[in-house]
């Protein structure tokens, strides 16, 4: 990590200097609107909306109806970001765990989700690609970020690290907090992605435009669910007696 900050210097000084603020989530929003070539999605659901920064872009493509999921911890915090931007209005939040409550059961289903920065905190997380995929409609998009393997000969595999009971200097020295415990190569996403039946899956170089270091640990995705199935998708198989993948 010195190495890759050290290969950054030049961007970081140059960034100072003009008072550059522009950051990945803005550049993966300019993905996003490149992704869509002009098409309006009707519905958009924001899984995780943080500081409301990523709302505030999603509402100018003009959806009809935008629906945001959070858990119930961050309420406040979530309502005051939003009535500061003077948006809390324009938006139909769910309070509840995407994966185990039913909050978007009367919602469902929606033309893009936007997930960023969620994914890896949830250690059931092909199962949780899987349900994205099932709540988008034919040929609706997701946008998908999340940290990912820290380890040097790992994150050039299609593999999972698993940081369970490691020492503390070892969590810092990797930037990662206890409850982080499942962290995904960008190969292995791209691969689950593939699995659950995504087509025209994009890599979006946003990190790579704010910092080479940012690149090495996160990783985002445009992709489709396609309208018909697709060739190869394992989880799209259905010749067993139950759903493959589906588990309630």
């Amino acid at each position: 990590m010195l190495l890759y900050r050290a290969l950054d210097l030049p961007r970081r000084v140059i960034r100072k200097l003009t008072n550059d603020r522009r950051d990945y989530r803005l550049y993966m929003f300019e993905n996003l609107q490149t992704y869509l070539g002009g098409r309006t999605p009707s519905s958009i659901l924001e899984i995780g909306p943080r500081d409301g920064v990523d709302s505030e872009r999603l509402l100018t493509l003009g959806a009809d109806r935008m629906v945001q999921a959070e858990l119930p911890h961050a309420k406040d915090a979530l309502e005051a970001d939003l009535a500061g931007r003077g948006i809390l209005d324009k938006i139909d939040i769910r309070y509840g765990n995407i994966m185990y409550d039913d909050v978007l059961a009367d919602a469902v289903p929606f033309d893009l989700i936007w997930c960023a920065g969620v994914l890896y905190h949830n250690p059931e997380q092909l199962r949780m690609i899987a349900r994205l995929y099932d709540w988008l409609a034919p040929g609706g998009t997701l946008v998908l970020e999340t940290a990912t393997a820290r380890r040097f000969p790992t994150r050039g595999q299609k593999c999972v690290e698993i940081w369970h009971n490691v020492p503390k200097a070892v969590q810092n020295r990797h930037h990662l907090s206890h409850h982080i415990t499942h962290l995904p190569s960008i190969s292995a996403v791209d691969a689950w992605l593939s699995l659950v039946g995504f087509s025209k899956i994009e890599h979006s170089p946003c990190h790579a435009r704010q910092s080479f270091a940012l690149s090495r640990v996160r990783g985002a995705f445009v992709c489709q669910r396609s309208h018909d199935a697709v060739e190869g998708a394992y989880y799209s198989h259905t010749d067993e007696n139950y759903p493959i993948g589906r588990a309630s």
